[in-house]
């Protein structure tokens, strides 16, 4: 395909303009790589040839949000060619994604949060006091694990217990924490310039996960969670203490507040299994 030839183009343009991470970058350029492969050489018509690979897509036992993701990632490259003047005539209404049923986030309250870190603790995995920390900040501020991970000494503000988070789309916001888990962290050292490092390394999601499958594989917590569920509590813990969604929504750094409404449901859940558990009528009626 002609269009081929601009992908290093838009590679630059992504990592330049855009401000994304060279490895997000890639995946969107493998998407596209797909796309060039399997387009059909006897069609000469650009749209003829994204709706034969929507349907391509949309044939393939895919999950619905990949297939989103991958139509999104070259409708997104056609706009770049659009606004380039390197194309011209686009039907974008072929580029409709396939409808997503919300799923709710798993949540864990915060009496079963604070019996998992009392569990973590009785792991006898190296560095588990490393990894609990990155635990505790995601729980204690809701960040995403890649904002908790990519954490720099400069970012903390001792004065006020307040941290500076630079989450997607390069968006800056302030969260707070305690000031007692900000004296943890001081124990920790200062080794180089982001605060939770191994062998004077910043510390992968992959590993803070594989540390919370092991700890399940070996039985010192229940339930198999990933780091992902310490934010969604935090959220759904922060609902349940009445607390403003707007304010939320900040915290989290969410762009919608659509997003944020998502952990209502889970607090409306909680609430219910709760009630199913320990009402005093259970049963009897």
């Amino acid at each position: 395909m002609k269009y081929e030839r601009y992908k290093d183009l838009y590679k630059q343009f992504l990592i330049s303009e855009k401000n994304l991470s060279r490895n997000t970058v890639n995946n969107y350029l493998v998407d596209l790589d797909q796309f060039f492969s399997t387009e059909d050489k006897k069609v000469s018509s650009l749209n003829v040839k994204i709706k034969l690979y929507i349907t391509h897509l949309r044939k393939k036992n895919l999950k619905t949000s990949s297939i989103n993701r991958k139509i999104s990632t070259l409708k997104n490259f056609l706009k770049f060619l659009q606004s380039e003047k390197i194309i011209e005539q686009i039907n974008f209404q072929e580029f409709e994604s396939l409808s997503i049923l919300k799923k709710i986030p798993n949540a864990i309250s915060k009496l079963q949060m604070e019996q998992i870190f009392m569990n973590l603790y009785h792991s006898k995995q190296t560095n588990k006091e490393l990894y609990i920390l990155v635990l505790k900040l995601i729980y204690l501020s809701g960040l995403r694990i890649s904002e908790a991970l990519n954490l720099k000494w400069s970012d903390i503000n001792y004065q006020d217990n307040s941290i500076y988070i630079y989450g997607k789309g390069s968006k800056e916001r302030k969260v707070y924490v305690i000031k007692n888990y900000l004296e943890l962290l001081k124990n920790l050292g200062k080794k180089n310039q982001f605060v939770f490092t191994l062998n004077n390394k910043k510390i992968s999601a992959r590993s803070v996960n594989k540390f919370l499958e092991n700890c399940h594989s070996d039985s010192i917590i229940k339930d198999k969670l990933s780091s992902h569920v310490f934010r969604h509590s935090f959220a759904t813990t922060m609902l349940e203490n009445n607390a403003d969604i707007r304010h939320i929504q900040k915290l989290l750094g969410h762009s919608s507040i659509s997003t944020t409404e998502i952990y209502t449901k889970v607090a409306k859940s909680m609430k219910k299994r709760v009630l199913d558990s320990y009402h005093p009528l259970k049963n009897k009626l």
